[in-house]
């Protein structure tokens, strides 16, 4: 008997797709590594599409498909990749000793390597090995199925797509288009469409011409008009749908699920239960497995598996077997009784018991109702993700084992036991919250008491997680060193409770800064106990934290040493972040700069750019801003809100970009970004020195609004915070700058006796709030040099001699134009001009708009009466006084529409676009009588 045909021997409706894909080759080839998406609903085509391609492409292009499983809710760690590796290690030919961690994977390569390097150095292997594979013939990788993949497949590709750079190599991927709850594959699918060589295609469904071409290639005739009618309109143009169809007949099933089991039903009994045994399998069945499980072998088997395969039921995979399309083999499955479901689990779980198959074990003997196999396979399989480094997967398995928890069960491990591991697996794969939720259950569980070490380690965990969710968690950690006393630490024995006090020390500390007297001690311990014990984790901790407070450089150079011989990215993407800080405090905002972004350069090539990078482009952000490198700022905090940013990130990036805007004259763009920083800030703790740069934020971009006291308002509730006290005086310093600022635009915008004594009053808060704090480095003694020539008005060249040094061309700027105010008020226009010169030059280069702007105005040639008339100046005073053009009418006893045609004419002659600042400018000119000045309410570039 000849099977009917039901796939169509002709590829219909894909020529265009087909070409871009070719299209997309040949970009890989001449310009280097490119990614193809191809995207499309279930049934579309997207598989037949990949598979006509590679079959087009010959002997000179090398060929390596993997897919994507389907097991439980989630897919199996580097599914894919395994497959693909396989194949290329025999293209390869690869001889034992290079690939040390991929022989944990394939363990012909030989002995597998230690643990130094983890997972960079496992992803470092697999780009070196397609790399090679590449080098003489281009190479594509085809990935199927990628809305299947686990967390640890995803970030694979994500880092081979960044860091590919053998010219040749395709990576072309399918996948089903995201939903509104699929927030996983989302952000990887957006990285990879924004990059340079990425072609995105997405299929669609065929019209009724594709269709009648599709039907008359299976039926082997030209289908008639009504054929082709109605199937295109039960089909609704999916290929999928379209062969169900093809020979259905006048019939039409009721149903999707009937359409789709039209073929598998029509099967002889023997052929439709194997098919429903390899249903179960969820996925590839390997032969043998098959055999095992159904009963059969021989060419019994071989007869059945051939039917199967030529009514296009399934295909055959490398050693194994796996269903046409998905979609078929969730209908055969839905079909099967119960009973038969629950029977064929059980014997796919006794034939994998055994070989090492944890995952899938555990999935077939949960579903057989054997939850004791299960359980205990769902261990195994933690276990063995956390060795792959797939942490998600390792969570989702550990969850497994507490929903089946039994103690009569012996895994080595009680509950408490699970529940620390699963925390700790959430601190790796990022998801704290779920992870404090799991420590929080192992500490009710323990008695700290009976188990102090264990409590302390519950602690620990819980405290790391809750402080990179919310800034909190020292809490914990001084729990957990309570439970840990040195004595016990100290003891010849007790070399594992000094390990964990130094761990415990190093987090606290980390968290206790910028309070240093209390981090002191901790950082201090902490550094001696690694060095006695030589726990590298303890050690860089010690060292990052002595050398914050002493400067020592030499110090964090050897924790980045140590740092990059850990399993693990956190610790070595920890020590730019204090590089950085210690170079800004030095006024080395480049080195600082350059010491940030290759942290970030580190953090995007692992897939870590949304976390860490935007952790590290803090750093960089400002010290670019600092530096006058204001573009390429902007390039990078755009870049890195794009990453969609954790909270407290998202809020600190949002403050550079607000400022850098207020910088530039942007203002309604300053208080966009202001306000999407105040609602990212709702997840801020309270006292958290990252707030502070906000505080200024806001009170600056209140003055530019010309609302100076709501900016008082708001300086008000900076002061009041204790915080204030506690941050480094580097944080604080510029909120009093600002709040100096402000103090000079009350005065511009309020004059008489008691609006002074209410500026008066302030100042003398701002000049005892710096008198209390230290001075932290070279920068933080210009801001205060700034600090109190804003005060005194006095001092500014000073001032600007310690911006000349630092090279910091905005600060300089401003204090330039302060200084030639000075100096213009004291009668000498040359020194004035001298200044305006140079400061008019750096705001140019800048684009510091509002500056520009300032320096213009005071440079003018001023005549005495400001080119304005008597009455003109009468109504000036007036305005400067806040009062409306009717309250003026009223005053001088005239019209308000006389009092605005005034108005209008002494805008157009100071060349001010508003009431508020024709007023700065009067009091900076001395036009308003009373002998007070003012100047431009412009700010320093700190954030």
């Amino acid at each position: 008997m000849v099977a009917e045909r039901v796939v169509s021997p002709v590829f219909v409706g894909r020529g265009e797709e087909s070409a871009a894909l070719a299209a997309a080759l040949d970009t890989a080839v001449g310009q280097g590594p490119a990614v193809a998406l191809v995207a499309g609903e279930a049934g579309i085509g997207k598989s037949r599409l990949l598979a006509e391609f590679a079959r087009s492409l010959g002997p000179g292009v090398r060929v390596a498909e993997g897919a994507c499983a389907e097991l439980g809710s989630d897919g199996l760690p580097y599914a894919p990749f395994v497959t693909v590796l396989r194949r290329l290690i025999r293209l390869d030919g690869v001889l034992p000793g290079p690939y040390r961690q991929l022989a944990r994977w394939f363990p012909g390569l030989g002995e597998p390597g230690d643990a130094e390097g983890g997972k960079h150095r496992l992803y470092e292997e697999i780009l070196t090995l397609i790399e090679r594979v590449a080098a003489d013939r281009p190479l594509v990788v085809l990935i199927e199925d990628l809305h299947w993949a686990d967390a640890a497949t995803r970030e694979l590709l994500g880092f081979l797509a960044r860091n590919l750079t053998q010219p040749g190599v395709l990576l072309a991927i399918t996948h089903r288009p995201p939903g509104p709850g699929d927030g996983q594959l989302g952000p990887l699918l957006a990285e990879l469409s924004r990059r340079p060589r990425t072609t995105s295609l997405r299929l669609e469904r065929l019209d009724r011409r594709g269709v009648a071409r599709q039907l008359a290639a299976i039926l082997g005739a030209e289908p008639g008009p009504d054929t082709v009618r109605r199937v295109h309109a039960r089909s609704e143009g999916n290929p999928l749908f379209v062969e169900a169809l093809a020979r259905a007949g006048e019939r039409t099933p009721d149903s999707l699920r009937d359409l789709l089991l039209y073929g598998p039903r029509s099967l002889p009994g023997p052929a439709r239960d194997l098919l429903g045994v390899a249903s179960v399998a969820g996925g590839r069945a390997g032969h043998r497995l098959l055999a095992r499980v159904s009963g059969k072998d021989g060419a019994e088997l071989d007869a059945l598996l051939r039917e199967l395969v030529d009514r296009s039921l399934l295909l055959t995979a490398q050693d194994g077997y796996d269903f046409r399309h998905a979609l078929i083999r969730h209908v055969v499955y839905e079909d099967l009784l119960p009973g038969e479901r629950a029977r064929l689990h059980a014997r796919y779980a006794e034939a994998l018991d055994g070989t090492g198959a944890h995952a899938e074990l555990a999935a077939h003997a949960h579903a057989a109702g054997d939850h004791r196999t299960a359980l205990t396979a769902a261990f195994h399989a933690a276990a063995q993700a956390r060795a792959s480094y797939a942490y998600e997967e390792q969570v989702r398995m550990l969850e497994q084992v507490l929903q089946l928890w039994d103690p009569g069960v012996p895994l080595g491990c009680d509950r408490v036991g699970v529940l620390t591991e699963a925390a700790q697996a959430c601190m790796l794969s990022g998801d704290y919250a779920r992870g404090i939720g799991y420590a929080g259950a192992g500490l009710a569980a323990v008695d700290e008491r009976r188990e102090p070490a264990r409590a302390a380690q519950l602690l620990e965990h819980r405290g790391r997680l809750r402080h990179r969710l919310d800034g909190t968690g020292v809490t914990d950690w001084e729990q957990a060193l309570r439970l840990l006393p040195a004595s016990a630490a100290a003891m010849p024995a007790a070399m594992p409770a000094a390990v964990q006090r130094g761990q415990l020390l190093g987090v606290l500390a980390m968290g206790l800064l910028p309070e240093e007297e209390r981090a002191r001690s901790s950082f201090e311990e902490a550094l001696a106990i690694g060095r006695r014990t030589g726990d590298a984790t303890v050690t860089i901790r010690g060292l990052l934290g002595v050398a914050s407070m002493t400067g020592d450089l030499a110090l964090l150079a050897e924790a980045r040493t140590l740092a990059a011989r850990l399993d693990g990215h956190d610790l070595l993407m920890t020590v730019p972040m204090y590089e950085a800080t210690l170079h800004t405090k030095a006024g080395e905002h480049h080195r600082a700069a350059e010491a940030a972004r290759d942290g970030i350069r580190h953090a995007r090539r692992y897939g870590l750019g949304r976390s860490r990078g935007a952790e590290l482009a803090r750093y960089a952000g400002r010290s670019l801003i600092l530096a006058g490198r204001w573009q390429e700022a902007e390039t990078l905090l755009r870049e890195s809100l794009q990453e969609d940013p954790p909270p407290l990130s998202r809020h600190a990036l949002l403050v550079l970009s607000g400022h850098l805007s207020l910088l530039r004259g942007d203002v309604p763009a300053a208080a966009r970004a202001a306000a999407d920083a105040e609602a990212a800030a709702s997840a801020e703790h309270s006292g958290s020195a990252s707030l502070f740069p906000r505080h200024q934020l806001l009170c600056l971009l209140a003055v530019a609004q010309g609302d100076p006291e709501r900016a008082d308002l708001l300086l008000e509730r900076a002061l009041a915070d204790p915080a204030l006290a506690r941050v480094y005086s580097s944080d604080a310093r510029p909120v009093l700058i600002a709040g100096a600022l402000v103090q000079r635009a009350r005065l511009a915008a309020g004059p008489g006796r008691e609006p002074r004594r209410r500026v008066a009053r302030r100042q003398a808060e701002l000049a005892a709030a710096d008198a209390a704090l230290g001075v932290d480095g070279r920068l933080d003694r210009a801001w205060q040099v700034m600090l109190h020539a804003l005060l005194g008005d006095a001092g500014w060249d000073e001032a600007a001699k310690a911006w000349q040094e630092l090279g910091q061309p905005y600060e300089l700027a401003l204090s330039l134009f302060h200084g030639a105010r000075a100096a213009l008020e004291a009668g000498d226009r040359p020194a004035a001009t001298a200044r305006l010169g140079q400061a008019a030059t750096l705001a140019a280069d800048l684009g510091a708009g509002p500056l520009a702007r300032d320096i213009a105005l005071l440079g003018r040639p001023r005549p005495a009466t400001g080119g304005l008339t008597e009455r003109e100046h009468d109504v000036l005073r007036l305005i400067a006084e806040g009062l409306s053009n009717r309250l003026i009418a009223a005053r001088l006893h005239i019209s308000p529409s006389t009092a605005g045609v005034h108005v209008s004419h002494i805008l157009a002659k100071l060349g001010a676009s508003t009431r508020t600042e024709a007023a700065a400018i009067a009091f900076r000119e001395g036009l308003t009588g009373d002998g007070q000045t003012g100047e431009g309410l412009t700010g320093p570039s700190t954030a």
